[in-house]
């Protein structure tokens, strides 16, 4: 089993258990040094920033379903391990990073799918305020 940090789509239950039916939800974690955007392809990615933190949530992946995820993430999408902070320690956990990094807006159906897992994951407000609503309104 491998750890899976989301903080995209990804956060919707509903989406992740389509797409990983075999998933175990783990709960909030925090990814720091790095900022959320939506990449000039209309979908969430990280970039570097070390003063600056990603809120997202972490999944227990069986083989099957990480190999299932990496279909939907696609080519265009690289898998990079990184230190994310869960129930107050650090741990490892995979996640995906687009190639593109520049800015752009997202289509309505992927901004639909954004806000749902926004409201599945519990983030702060504040984050969600500064953050995600800079490119996804409600």
């Amino acid at each position: 089993m491998n750890l899976y940090f989301a903080y995209g789509s990804n956060m919707w239950i509903k989406q992740m258990r389509d797409r990983c039916p075999d998933h175990r939800l783990l709960g909030g974690a925090i990814l720091p040094g790095y900022r959320w955007i939506i990449s000039d392809r209309g979908f969430a990615t990280i970039l570097e920033s070390p003063d600056e933190v990603v809120e997202g949530v972490l999944y227990e992946l069986f083989s099957e379903d990480e190999a299932r995820l990496d279909i939907k993430e696609g080519k265009s999408y690289y898998k990079k391990m990184v230190s994310v902070l869960w129930e107050g320690k650090e741990t490892e956990a995979f996640t995906y990073i687009d190639h593109v990094t520049a800015e752009g807006i997202p289509s309505e159906e992927y901004a639909d799918r954004i806000n749902k897992g926004v409201k599945d994951a519990g983030l702060s407000e504040s984050y969600i305020a500064v953050t995600i609503r800079k490119y996804v309104p409600r």
